[in-house]
């Protein structure tokens, strides 16, 4: 009786698996461009000095400075945010100060933010940062603050993609696609990177190119049934 059931279990098994539904995954991509209309870097201040209160003065300065040249130049406090203000006692080890090597010394760090809309001061900014005694200055993310309908867009012809790809493979043996599974992911432009040159003088003008358009781009891995 047990070799019965065992070989009944055998028999029922094979017969699941030879009906399970073939499947195809395919992979399909999107693109959609779009002109930016927002800007965003972020500009830090570093200070350092074997006295804490001068490091916090000298820091304050150059935060102070570089704001007020930015208002200068038409940008408002919705703007600009400083963050991430911190001081650390620690070693200095690039310290040339009567040839001592290795010393103490406190160190202040603070972060401007900075976003606009007008894409046209970009360059503006970074010449205000420079003048305003800013010499670390991050890089430049362009991007659509509102872009959704374009996220939305890439999806689409991401998958309209895979599912053409998939189709023709099927329709090769007769079969008919329906969708089991979708994986998305999805990417932006990467930021530009920018470095102040020591070529550069505080009072001239730093060159930035704005692009003309952005791409969204947009991944789709699509598993398909496969039936006839």
């Amino acid at each position: 009786m047990k070799k019965l059931i065992t070989s009944f279990f055998i028999i029922s098994s094979s017969l699941i698996f030879a009906n399970e539904t073939p499947t195809i995954s395919v992979m399909g991509s999107g693109v959609v461009s779009g002109k930016p209309d927002t800007f965003s870097l972020i500009a830090s201040v570093e200070t350092s000095n074997l006295i804490s209160q001068n490091a916090i003065d000298e820091n304050t300065e150059i935060v102070n400075n570089a704001i007020k040249l930015l208002k200068k130049n038409g940008l408002k406090d919705i703007n600009l945010k400083t963050e991430n203000y911190t001081l650390n006692y620690r070693t200095d080890y690039n310290s040339n100060n009567n040839k001592i090597q290795n010393e103490m010394k406190y160190f202040v760090r603070n972060q401007i933010t900075i976003t606009s809309n007008d894409l046209k001061s970009a360059s503006k900014v970074l010449t205000a940062l420079n003048s305003g005694g800013v010499t670390n200055i991050g890089e430049i993310n362009f991007f659509i603050s509102n872009r959704k309908e374009l996220e939305n867009e890439a999806y689409k012809l991401a998958y309209e993609d895979a599912k053409s790809k998939a189709n023709l493979i099927a329709k090769i043996d007769g079969f008919n696609i329906t969708p089991k599974n979708i994986d998305l992911s999805y990417s932006m432009p990467r930021a530009i990177p920018f470095m102040v040159n020591s070529s550069f003088k505080s009072d001239s003008a730093v060159p930035i190119t704005v692009p003309s358009n952005l791409e969204v781009n947009a991944n789709i891995n699509v598993t398909f049934y496969m039936q006839n």
